[in-house]
Order: C-alpha cells, then structure tokens, then sequence
C-alpha cells in the first residue's frame, strides 16, 4: 500500500468521526447543587458556574459522550464566610485546583426513561468513579436530563484537619444535578 493511499483512508477515518458535543448546555435552565449535613443540620449548596460537553440521545445511551467541568470557585453555600471557607485548602483549594471534571466513560438505559452514567469525577486531583442514575425528558425542543449520585467527601479530601471529623461535618454528599441540553447529538 503506498504512503498516498494510507493517508488517503486515515484522513477519511477521521472525517467520519461524528463530532463531538452536539449539545449545548442551557445554563439559565440547569442547576447543579449538593445536600450535606453539618453538626446533623441538612445544609444545601450550589455551584453556579460549570459547562458541559455533551452528545446524548437517549435511543442510544452506550454513543454517550459527556465530560461536565465545575468551577468550583462559584460554589455557594448560604453565606460569604461558608463561601470563603469552602474555597479554602482544607476544603475544595480552589486556588491549586479550580475545577472539577465527571467523564461519562459508559451510559446505559435502565427502563422507564432512566438511565446509569459511570465514570470518574475528579476533584483536587483525585480521580475515583461513580455511578450517577439520572431521567432524560423533553422539555420543548431541549432535552431536560435530572439526577444525582452519592459521594464520600473525605474520598477527595474535602476537609482536610480538624474538619474531617465527621460529626461536625458529615461524610455522605448528594450532588444533584438539572441539566437542559439543546441541540441533536
């Protein structure tokens, strides 16, 4: 096979590959927020800025390719000093690591217009996997997906020191997510 015909079919090959993010995330129409309890009070937070890179149709989950970046500098928990502290090293250290990345590595539908996302979610540089269950549903012509999944904090040493105890601050996370989509994958 000479050289022109071998770059010929690689150049082709690569052409074929579809294009990945086809959707765009709606950031007035999504939400990405999280529930912990500090000293056994439920306590509710936010993160206000994060973007997406997403193809997903839901006729076929297993094409799924999806990467989520947060800025974890745009959490808020309730108040500046909660916020302040949050950012801090012991906490989230947004100024050594000031995103978070979840990678959708597989998709699968469960029934019922509910699937199973897996992969890893790094945060301050610690990469461990979860399993994140979440519906898609059409909202007009945007697709809506809902979730969550569970998370240990201390897994990603979210409160390092004296706020590793766990009866001040407890170990179980439930992020939540509300993702609108516009586009076609």
């Amino acid at each position: 096979m000479n050289i022109r015909l071998l770059a010929s079919a690689a150049l082709a090959a690569v052409l074929a590959v579809p294009a990945f993010a086809a959707q765009t995330l709606v950031p007035a129409k999504s939400a990405l927020g999280f529930t912990f309890k500090q000293m056994s009070v439920p306590v509710e937070g936010t993160f206000k800025t994060y973007t997406a890179q997403v193809s997903f149709d839901p006729a076929k989950p297993e094409a799924t390719q999806a990467t989520f970046s947060v800025d974890l500098g745009s959490i808020d928990v309730g108040g500046p000093d909660g916020n302040a502290e949050a950012k801090k090293k012991a906490w989230f250290d947004v100024a050594s690591f000031p995103k978070a990345t979840f990678t959708a590595k597989s998709v699968k539908a469960l029934g019922g217009g509910k699937y199973e996302a897996r992969g890893p979610l790094v945060i301050k540089g610690l990469s461990r996997d979860i399993v994140a269950q979440f519906t898609a549903k059409p909202a007009g012509s945007d697709l809506l997906l809902e979730g969550g999944f569970p998370l240990k904090r201390l897994q990603y040493k979210l409160g390092d020191g004296a706020w590793a105890d766990t009866e001040t601050v407890a170990d179980d996370v439930q992020v939540k997510f509300r993702f609108t989509l516009t586009g076609k994958p």
